[in-house]
């Protein structure tokens, strides 16, 4: 394996090829976070004038699972040998089914290579999987550098390669105004409308809260036991799916966000509360916990407990709201994809000087 001693520093006339999920081309507003993530690093190439192509691995882009998958082997194997950097910018499946072949093209031209792994749980596939194991151990072994999105997976998988950095989830710092500091006791839901997101768990509480709290949901509904007559006969406000331009507009109308989620990464919805200075609610999951601090810039609650969910929220008042406002909008730092774009180039041999 090439290590980052022996990487020559080169210039952004270095050409890279680029594998990772696209904007949805038939309806953004199924655009999920791993592709916003996404779509903002090619962004931030571009402003700094880095040469790259760019394989779409979006299975909604490439006609199904399969065309997408062997889509992309075609892709790959047309391309290879006009780059200098291959980077997968990869979901886990990616990484089961498409690293491979990139790491051996990549050894055999002598192409670096570089992972970064979007969201958290990889350890769990790693323990319950032995294919996925034998897989990503070859691959995490062989290629130049490793990027995962949370801290505990840096340290996991560590033990394949000692250029394993952490590569958050970011945003784009954008110079606005989010909540005052006035608290009106508005709370908000953005994110997919699925039952591992806890939207049941928010159903059952919308119905209990007093009449001046205000919890309202936004999200594409995935999943076909929610639809507008399923939150109507709850008493819950949904109010659709937002376009990824319009998520800030509408969450800068509130004060806290709220997300009861059963699985996560680091949800790039926490990042955006952040730069708004939204404090979050939020469940103990390992990548939460690595943002949030409990009674600093949001709550934390255990997974599944209706009865934590509906204290956190009546526990917030003005005073206490007041406070963690404020370090939410501070905690946005670690986020900075300006920052953070700065970080992989460096590590993957460009010269960002």
């Amino acid at each position: 394996m090439t290590t980052n001693s022996n990487v020559n520093r080169q210039t952004e006339t270095k050409k890279m090829l680029i594998l990772g999920p696209r904007q949805n081309i038939y309806d953004q507003k199924k655009t999920g976070g791993v592709t916003i993530l996404f779509e903002l690093f090619l962004e931030e190439l571009r402003q700094r004038n880095i040469s790259f192509d760019v394989i779409d691995t979006l299975v909604d882009n490439n006609g199904g699972k399969v065309q997408a998958l062997m889509g992309t082997y075609v892709r790959i194997l047309k391309k290879f040998r006009h780059v200098e950097h291959i980077s997968l910018q990869a979901s886990q499946n990616v990484l089961l089914y498409v690293a491979p072949l990139a790491v051996i093209l990549g050894k055999l031209f002598g192409k670096q290579i570089s992972v970064r792994v979007f969201a958290g749980g990889m350890n769990n596939k790693y323990e319950q999987s032995f294919l996925f194991k034998m897989v990503s151990g070859f691959v995490l072994r062989n290629v130049d550098a490793v990027f995962f999105e949370t801290k505990y997976l840096v340290e996991y998988f560590r033990r394949y390669n000692p250029h394993t950095y952490w590569l958050p989830n970011v945003r784009k710092r954008e110079n606005r105004e989010g909540s005052s500091d006035s608290f009106q006791r508005r709370f908000v839901y953005i994110g997919t409308i699925n039952e591992e997101k806890g939207i049941d768990l928010l159903c059952d509480i919308a119905k209990k809260l007093p009449e001046d709290v205000t919890l309202d949901l936004y999200g594409p509904i995935i999943e076909e036991k929610y639809s507008n007559d399923y939150f109507h006969a709850r008493g819950v406000n949904y109010k659709g799916a937002l376009r990824p331009d319009e998520v800030l507009d509408v969450m800068s109308t509130y004060d806290v966000l709220v997300l009861p989620s059963y699985r996560e990464g680091y949800p790039g919805v926490i990042i955006e509360a952040f730069m708004l200075g939204l404090p979050v609610i939020a469940t103990k999951l390992d990548g939460i916990m690595e943002m949030v601090e409990d009674g600093y810039n949001g709550l934390l609650i255990d997974i599944g407990s209706e009865e934590q969910l509906y204290e956190a929220i009546l526990s917030i008042d003005a005073e206490r709201y007041s406070s963690m406002h404020e370090h939410a909008r501070a905690s946005f730092e670690p986020y900075d994809s300006h920052a953070r774009t700065a970080f992989f180039l460096e590590k993957i041999g460009y010269d960002v000087s």
